[in-house]
């Protein structure tokens, strides 16, 4: 992604110069960022009374796209939007460019070029996105970036801006500011890397008490030595990675022209996880929501904002509309960990997700939708299909009445807290997706290409996933629909053979092939679940 040096504007060439040469030297590695996707803008826009471009007929801009390993996997899964990215660093860009050529896509551009150049005759976008890039330029490029924000989105549009936030970055920056020691002097960019790697390594091999403070350095560290290189050269070793307070950086929104719709981890902007003496205290200290979002900032020590913006104009709602989860799919995670769901009122069981979400509930519907959405997952379900299953269950636990004419509101209303609390997620919209392998399966053909080239795929949940194995790499790029079953096994067979992998116990082909085909079934079936075959 684009990033720039300081520096004074008779300079410009040189810096813009260094930073290209820096990310040429040392690949920045390119990720898949759900919280960016226009759906999931989308969903927190309507919540927050605006009324965003349907996300399957939208104009999407990226600044700072990298090798467009965010944009080009949404350019597939929404065909008829449109979509382009500006980066200023050259190789990443042609890379990105070759994966749209070879996939054939023609729905996304990729701009190699300075964002501060970016030209207004490109129209107006209905979502922007500027991830990573804030924190990293110098301030009249990120006033350059808020100008464009305002200038290029549409009446209704949603500008999504991240950037290291305070005060946790003054601790990210007290690590940092370590490794800048070590580094001084050293110009070789993977010789930065290489000493900067080893200082962390010793400072954390030699925090060995049980002392507050070594502890959390040692675990901070152990962070750190588990960074890409790209990451730790351009993040961490960066010449300038500046953290602001959110007053601070809504007051230069503000000035052009912005308001805050909210956050695009939605649950963040939350108080759910402190006391009740905590939350009335947070209360009276807030005299409005950028206040409110500042006091939690110091209490949760944030370091990372994810922030929405749209034009100042459009009148936002003040509490988020319940009403509207009924047009969403709802998915969730969180698994009943009590011993078993009883739908009966009174009796209260609790559910908690991978990521530790948690929440505990006596409302009979809501835990019948919740063992439906359990059953689901990892597909979003209609929120009606919720709503009727939910009811059928409920129904012949008699423990709710079927013709309940309030059920509709007072499900959208649990959903909706349990979506403020990470629990459950809303979706506006879903690519198609297969609920299971068919004979002749198919893998998203960008998922293909990137098994050709690396080992993180994309799925079309829009996350990222890690394909360690190499026979699983070769899986998935065969799954193009012209091969059943058997011609799957055959070539999963011979592949194992040539690797000298092949186990046939006793010299029994059939029980080997056997196992081999338990095993395909197995992938396919685990493939399907991560998002990553065409339905």
């Amino acid at each position: 992604m684009a990033r720039q040096v300081d520096g004074h504007s008779d300079f410009r060439a040189t810096v813009i110069q260094t930073r290209l040469t820096s990310y040429d030297l040392v690949a920045y590695p390119g990720y898949t960022h759900p919280q960016t996707h226009p759906d999931r803008l989308a969903v927190i826009g309507v919540l927050s009374g605006l009324e965003p471009a349907p996300v399957n007929r939208c104009r999407v801009l990226e600044l700072g796209c990298g090798n467009g390993s965010n944009l080009v996997p949404m350019a597939w899964g929404l065909p008829e939007s449109d979509f382009v990215g500006i980066d200023l660093a050259a190789h990443p860009i042609a890379y990105g460019q070759r994966m749209i050529s070879d996939l054939g896509i023609t729905n996304v551009r990729l701009i190699h070029g300075n964002i501060t150049e970016a030209r207004q005759d490109r129209g107006k976008f209905d979502y922007l996105i500027a991830h990573g890039l804030f924190s990293w330029v110098p301030a009249e490029v990120r006033e350059q970036l808020l100008a464009i924000c305002r200038s290029s989105l549409a009446p209704q549009g949603i500008a999504f801006v991240s950037y290291n936030a305070l005060p946790g970055g003054h601790l990210r920056n007290m690590l940092r500011e370590m490794m800048l020691f070590h580094v001084r002097g050293v110009a070789a960019a993977e010789e930065r890397v290489r000493q900067a790697q080893a200082l962390v390594r010793f400072l954390a091999e030699a925090q060995d008490t049980r002392d507050e403070y070594r502890l959390w350095l040692k675990a901070e560290l152990e962070g750190i030595l588990d960074h890409d290189e790209g990451h730790l050269y351009h993040d961490e070793l960066a010449e300038l990675n500046e953290p602001f307070y959110f007053t601070r950086f809504m007051e230069r929104a503000t000035a052009h022209g912005l308001q805050y719709v909210g956050e695009a981890d939605y649950f963040e902007m939350f108080d759910h996880s402190f006391s009740e003496s905590v939350r009335q205290t947070l209360g009276q200290l807030s005299l409005n929501r950028i206040v409110r979002e500042q006091y939690l900032d110091f209490l949760k020590c944030r370091r990372f904002r994810q922030t929405l913006l749209c034009h100042q104009e459009v009148c936002l709602r003040t509490e988020p509309r319940a009403e509207k989860v009924s047009g969403f799919l709802v998915s969730s995670p969180a698994r009943c960990i009590t011993s078993a769901t009883d739908l009966r009122p009174g009796t209260v069981s609790a559910y908690q997700t991978p990521k530790g979400a948690r929440c505990e509930t006596d409302f009979a519907l809501g835990k019948a939708a919740l063992a439906v959405l359990e059953r689901a997952w990892p597909m979003p379900l209609p929120f009606e299909e919720v709503l009727q299953q939910a009811m059928i269950s409920s129904s012949q636990e008699r423990v709710s009445d079927p013709n309940d004419g309030q059920a509709r509101e007072r499900l959208s209303e649990f959903l909706l807290k349990l979506y403020s609390a990470g629990v459950v997620q809303f979706r506006a919209g879903l690519p198609p997706i297969a609920r299971g392998a068919s004979e002749r399966p198919v893998a998203s053909p960008v998922a293909r290409w990137q098994a050709q080239h690396g080992d993180i795929v994309t799925s079309m949940f829009h996350i990222a996933v890690k394909v360690e194995d190499e026979i699983g790499r070769h899986l998935l790029s065969w799954l193009d629909g012209t091969l059943d079953r058997k011609a799957l096994l055959e070539r999963v067979w011979f592949l194992l053979e040539s690797k000298k992998a092949l186990v046939v116990p006793n010299g029994d082909e059939t029980a080997a092939r056997r196992e081999i085909e338990l095993s395909l079934e197995n992938n396919l079936e685990k493939l399907a679940r991560l998002g990553l075959l065409v339905g």
